[in-house]
């Protein structure tokens, strides 16, 4: 079975929207099954609908799972996998995350109260992660991606001047992201 990517967008978002055709293609390129998933209702979503979403499109993640999200992406695959907790899954890339209340939006809080992760059941799972944070994002403070990628003990690639990491903060592509995944597909070094 080959590497299954998903890409999960956030709040107002869509598959095809910022860095998303991007990294599909690259992925693609290097023989990976990709699924840009559109999530219900972006303008109103609901964690119950997602997690329906995301339950119907990935299945039980395994050993070739790869999982990338963007800002609500990330809450919202970490409760997922809170909730399913795989043995092992390929690995799991968080652009913009959080996960606790972003204070400038409300309406939000009902959605991320019910996707709270489990990080005791999270770093029980056999993955590899990796954090990219925008120094200056005004949606996702800093701060708080930089506190889930501790809670995770993930890696950190710092953007500077990178806003939320989206098309209008002149993101169509994401390098790192996609580097991060390669490191992650990459056979580990022979010790023999």
């Amino acid at each position: 079975m080959s590497a299954r990517l998903f890409i999960v967008h956030g709040y107002e978002g869509n598959p095809h929207g910022n860095w998303f055709d991007w990294l599909a293609d690259q992925a693609a390129t290097a023989g990976m099954a990709v699924h840009q998933l559109a999530m219900p209702n972006p303008q109103q979503p609901q964690a119950a609908a997602w997690q329906h979403a995301l339950d119907a499109a990935i299945g039980q993640a395994d050993a070739q799972t790869y999982l990338v999200g963007h800002s609500l992406g990330c809450i919202s695959l970490l409760h997922f996998l809170s909730r399913q907790q795989p043995a092992r899954i390929g690995g799991l890339v968080l652009a913009a995350g959080f996960a606790t209340s972003l204070g400038r939006l409300p309406e939000l809080d009902g959605y991320i109260a019910a996707s709270a992760p489990d990080f005791a059941a999270l770093n029980a799972i056999d993955m590899p992660v990796h954090s990219v944070i925008s120094r200056d994002d005004s949606h996702v403070a800093p701060a708080l991606s930089q506190q889930l990628a501790a809670a995770l003990d993930s890696p950190v690639t710092w953007i500077e001047h990178g806003g939320h990491l989206m098309a209008s903060d002149g993101f169509t592509r994401l390098p790192a992201v996609w580097h991060a995944l390669q490191h992650m597909l990459a056979p580990p070094a022979s010790t023999a």
